[in-house]
């Protein structure tokens, strides 16, 4: 079966040493997320972050997700989202959106969407107005559902904030089997970000939990996270409780 690179990324400029890897593949029967693109930053971190040398502090992420379906291909989806830091104590970041999301072939689907998100620098809250632009592959891996979501965030900043572009890659696996009597389902999200205006990668999220459901269409899910930043140079973790309710209509 003849394979066909379709797409790739060079990490010349966020890594120190050469890395090119294709994003999607082209066989005469469909279209896969390239497997370098499932865990690549993963692999980077370990290599190049060891976690011991690194300072981390703590904090926690809490998400609403609603799916209201339309018909069989679309439907409206909305986030919503609080993030703390210094444990509990310091609420500085937030967000909503609403998205549109419809299914265009066999496993693809496209999301466009606006996001607006709040940061607190000091005693101020700055906003930012986020439009997005999001495809989704979803089907099976090692006995479990995978997807992976390509994004693109266009970022405009409240005041004299340089206006940015990011990509944003997420894949996530759950698995078929329950564990436990109370039928929990695991599940593992890798997360990396991409600033295109300053061809930086910055940020990886690796996250690890469980979710289950307690009626129809509704569905909660517990987690950490390791969420690593790059600042000035530097990379700074932060372990992050996740939590989250998610409502499909």
């Amino acid at each position: 079966m003849q394979v066909l690179v379709i797409a790739t990324f060079n990490f010349n400029d966020c890594v120190p040493f050469h890395l090119q890897y294709p994003l999607f593949y082209y066989t005469k029967m469909n279209f896969y997320p390239s497997p370098g693109s499932l865990f690549l930053t993963l692999a980077l971190f370990i290599s190049q972050m060891p976690l011991s040398a690194q300072s981390a502090e703590t904090g926690s992420s809490h998400n609403l997700f609603i799916l209201d379906k339309l018909d069989d291909d679309s439907a409206l989806v909305y986030r919503a989202n609080l993030v703390t830091r210094e444990g509990f104590s310091d609420l500085f970041f937030g967000y909503v959106d609403a998205n549109y999301r419809r299914k265009v072939t066999g496993p693809w689907s496209v999301e466009v969407g606006y996001r607006h998100a709040f940061l607190k620098l000091g005693e101020h809250w700055r906003e930012e107005y986020r439009p997005m632009l999001s495809l989704y592959w979803r089907g099976k891996l090692w006995d479990g559902n995978f997807s992976n979501r390509h994004r693109l965030e266009f970022r405009y900043f409240e005041g004299d904030a340089k206006d940015r572009i990011r990509y944003r890659n997420e894949s996530v696996w759950k698995s078929h089997n329950k564990i436990t009597a109370y039928q929990l389902t695991p599940f593992v999200e890798e997360e990396f970000f991409i600033d295109l205006t300053g061809n930086e990668l910055n940020t990886n999220w690796l996250t690890f939990g469980i979710s289950r459901s307690w009626a129809k269409g509704k569905k909660w899910k517990l987690g950490y996270r390791l969420q690593s930043q790059k600042f000035n140079g530097e990379w700074e973790n932060r372990h992050t409780l996740v939590t989250g309710i998610s409502l499909f209509y």
